[in-house]
């Protein structure tokens, strides 16, 4: 009588670990031997081990196993130092007194291992004090693999926070109160999984200052420029007012007067006023109109009409 598994049970494993591959059995059951073949996924099936008598046949026509393969009891099958060519559909034919045969099949698939993610940050403008940035999870590789993102220790969907089509970029807009979380990144695949956090509060922290830097750089340019404006303002101002009084200097408003001495000896006219009376220069001067300076002001000025 032959009687099977109903369905073949799956193991996930890494690259380079072990795998166990066990059949349960009741507790005192006598097992005669155990064949344990391979599906190689090209349509054939091979042999790779028997267990008869308590001892290991390794019966690898194309050598792939080696000497990988161990056998500690009739019932489980070793592979040490996985290969990718390593997975497929194992099978395990369990022979019980007097005449009974039961079937086990085993899907193995081996993956590669995850390599550690790390978190890049990118800082954006805040506004009222919040904290607003966005988290990269980069993955040295190219092999599929599942990025899940969560708060602490708990990998929960944070969809709430706008996380990107691939999964990669978090997008987060922090209050100020809730910067004491810490972010987890955690990278997977069926077989593997390897996890990177980051505090908040430094990021916030980090990203506020900035922003305060930026903050009294703009200010203190606001009063350069200010003052840089109303000291050009006041120096054109005080050219205008120095242009505008400069043609009253030019031009006073009352005439200058100088003092005239009269010199001794007397020259000039001064002689002919004081010769004799009676002498030609006398009868000259008589003959001759004496006017004054304001007398020659007021003919070379227009009447004005009253």
């Amino acid at each position: 009588m032959t009687t099977a598994q109903p369905t073949a049970r799956r193991m996930n494993r890494v690259l380079g670990g072990s795998a166990w591959l066990s059949v349960s059995l009741p507790p005192g059951v006598s097992v005669k031997s155990t064949e344990w073949s391979f599906n190689t996924g090209l349509g054939r099936t091979i042999v790779i081990a028997e267990f008869i008598s308590g001892r290991l046949e390794q019966l690898d026509p194309g050598d792939q196993f080696g000497r990988r393969l161990e056998v500690p009891n009739a019932t489980t099958l070793g592979i040490r130092e996985l290969k990718k060519d390593d997975g497929g559909l194992y099978s395990a034919r369990v022979k019980l007194p007097p005449a009974t045969v039961e079937d086990y099949h085993f899907h193995l698939a081996v993956y590669e291992l995850v390599p550690a993610p790390e978190i890049q940050s990118q800082i954006h403008p805040s506004t009222l004090g919040w904290c607003n940035l966005t988290l990269h999870c980069q993955v040295p590789t190219t092999a599929a693999m599942d990025i899940t993102w969560g708060t602490g220790d708990s990998l929960q969907d944070l969809a709430r926070h706008r996380v990107s089509a691939d999964g990669q970029s978090l997008h987060l807009a922090l209050p100020p109160g809730t910067w004491n979380d810490t972010y987890t990144c955690s990278v997977s695949n069926p077989a593997d999984r390897k996890s990177t956090s980051v505090a908040m509060q430094s990021l916030c922290l980090s990203n506020t200052t900035h922003a305060t830097m930026w903050t009294w750089f703009l200010c203190i340019g606001l009063i350069v420029a200010v003052a840089v404006c109303f000291g050009a303002w006041l120096w054109r101002r005080r050219r205008r007012k120095a242009a505008g009084r400069a043609p009253m200097r030019d031009c006073p408003s009352e005439p200058q007067y100088a003092e005239i001495k009269r010199r001794r000896p007397p020259e000039g006219d001064e002689q002919i006023l004081s010769s004799p009376p009676d002498s030609p220069a006398q009868s000259l001067l008589a003959m001759t109109p004496i006017t004054s300076i304001y007398a020659q002001v007021q003919l070379s000025t227009p009447q004005l009409l009253t």
